[in-house]
C-alpha cells in the first residue's frame, strides 16, 4: 500500500515539473513534422499527376503537324521511275537499232496457215450386175425369209441374175475381205475411199480378186453362184452397203445409169 502511494506521488511531481512540458513539446513537434512530411509527399504526387495530365491533354489537343511527322519518318529509298516506251511507229529508227543491239533478237514465229482438209472423193457407184431388183433394202423392218422360214431384216438388195453371170465392182476401191459364209456363200468386201464398203454375197468360190487388190468400177471380181440363206428365191446377187458401221440403202448412192 505504501508503494502505491509512493508511485502516485512521484507521478504527480513529474506532471508538476518542467520535464513534462518539455516531453509534451517534443511529441507535438515530432507529430507536426511527420504530418508535414506526409502532406508534402501527397501534394508533390498530386502536382506530378496534374503535370502529366496537362501534358497529355496538350498533345491530344495540339497534334504534331503532318510535315513534322514526315520529317521524323525514316526516308525510304525510291526506285527510279522507268520512262514509258513509245510505240515503234513513233520512235525513230536510231532508237530501234539501239534497242535491238541491247536485247537479243527473238525469232519470229510465223503462224501456220490452216491447210485445207482433203475431202472425200466423189465416187460414181454402178450396179454390180444388170438385172431386176427382186427384193429391196428393208431399212430395219422385218421381212419374211422363205428359205429359213422366219422374219428378219433385209440389209441389202437382191439383184436378179443367172448363175455364172459376171459380178463387177460397184466403184473404185480395195478388196479388204474374201470369205466363205455358211449363210451368204462366198463374200467379197471392197473398201472405198469415201468410207463406204460394198458387200457381194453368193459368188463362186473361184473369185478373181484377193485381199489387198485394187479394183476399178465395173471390173469383174467373180461369178454368181447362189446365196444359201435365200436359195428358195430366184437366182440373185445379194448386194449390200455399209457406212460408219451401219447398213445403208444402196439405192441412195447408186447410179443405175452407169450399170
Amino acid at each position: 500500500m505504501s508503494k502505491l502511494k509512493f508511485s502516485k506521488g512521484k507521478f504527480s511531481r513529474f506532471l508538476s515539473s518542467k520535464g513534462f512540458y518539455v516531453a509534451l513539446v517534443v511529441c507535438l513537434v515530432g507529430a507536426s513534422v511527420a504530418t508535414w512530411m506526409a502532406v508534402d509527399r501527397t501534394i508533390t504526387g498530386i502536382e506530378r499527376n496534374n503535370n502529366e495530365l496537362l501534358q497529355n491533354r496538350q498533345e491530344f489537343e495540339n497534334p504534331p503537324l503532318l510535315e513534322e511527322v514526315e520529317t521524323k519518318q525514316p526516308s525510304v529509298p525510291q526506285e527510279p521511275v522507268k520512262p514509258k516506251q513509245e510505240s515503234s511507229a513513233s520512235q525513230p529508227s536510231s532508237s530501234t537499232s539501239s534497242s535491238s543491239s541491247e536485247e537479243p533478237s527473238k525469232p519470229v514465229v510465223q503462224s501456220k496457215t490452216s491447210e485445207p482438209q482433203p475431202t472425200s472423193p466423189k465416187l460414181t457407184y454402178a450396179l454390180p450386175i444388170k438385172g431386176d431388183i427382186i427384193k429391196q433394202y428393208s431399212n430395219g423392218e422385218l421381212v419374211k425369209n422363205i428359205t429359213l422360214g422366219d422374219w428378219r431384216t433385209h440389209d441389202g438388195m437382191d439383184i436378179y441374175a443367172e448363175k455364172g453371170a459376171d459380178i463387177c465392182a460397184a466403184a473404185d476401191g480395195i478388196v479388204v475381205e474374201v470369205r466363205d459364209d455358211p449363210l451368204w456363200g462366198t463374200v467379197v468386201v471392197i473398201d472405198h475411199a469415201d468410207g463406204v464398203q460394198t458387200h457381194y454375197c453368193g459368188l463362186n468360190k473361184n473369185v478373181a480378186v484377193a485381199v489387198g487388190d485394187t479394183v476399178t468400177v465395173k471390173q469383174a471380181i467373180g461369178k454368181l453362184d447362189g446365196v444359201p440363206c435365200e436359195i428358195s428365191d430366184k437366182s440373185h446377187l445379194h448386194f449390200a452397203m455399209r457406212k460408219d458401221g451401219k447398213w445403208i440403202n444402196p439405192m441412195d448412192i447408186l447410179n443405175p445409169s452407169q450399170s
